[in-house]
């Protein structure tokens, strides 16, 4: 199991501190997203700057 079923982000303290608003919101914000991530993925060029072994926070 993992613990990513338990999480719920919130953009509160970013927007707090420091004025922070998300580029894409809701739904369409979401498959805009989505849209955007699969396109990076697609493209050959970008594959060299994902390291798939390696965790990163």
């Amino acid at each position: 199991m993992s613990e990513v079923e338990r999480l719920w982000a919130d953009i509160g303290k970013a927007r707090a501190l420091t004025g922070w608003e998300p580029e894409y919101a809701g739904l369409e914000g979401f498959k805009t997203g989505l849209r955007h991530t699969v396109e990076w993925f697609t493209n050959p060029e970008n594959l060299k700057y994902y390291k798939p072994n390696l965790y990163n926070l």
